[in-house]
């Protein structure tokens, strides 16, 4: 019994491997369905897989702009500060004060 199975199992996967598994089970009259059928499968399959690359190169996109929008506030809001430092500077040379920005920034703050 078990030998009969495996003989089976063995000339059926000897079938698959010389191409006449079709032959043996009276399918050749549906070849071309079949080959229609392999042919939207594979189709289908090389979709998903460039949506897939499609949504990932979205993804990067998306960090990407946001890390570009952190980057041009940082440097909005340095020249917002620079213009008001130069602004107040020029203020305080007109009115003859020797009182100019901060050449560095302070270490140390005292409590009183």
């Amino acid at each position: 019994m078990l030998r009969q199975i495996w003989h089976a199992v063995r000339n059926t996967l000897k079938a698959l491997r010389t191409g006449e598994f079709l032959l043996r089970i009276r399918a050749d009259k549906y070849y071309l369905h079949i080959m229609y059928l392999f042919l939207l499968m594979w189709a289908t399959i090389a979709l998903g897989l460039q949506v897939d690359k499609t949504l990932t190169r979205v993804g990067d996109n998306k960090v990407m702009i946001d890390q570009l929008r952190i980057h041009h506030a940082e440097k909005e809001a340095e020249l917002v500060k620079l213009h008001s430092a130069s602004t107040a500077e020029t203020r305080l040379k007109q009115l003859g004060s020797k009182t100019s920005l901060p050449q560095k920034p302070a270490t140390i703050i005292k409590k009183k």
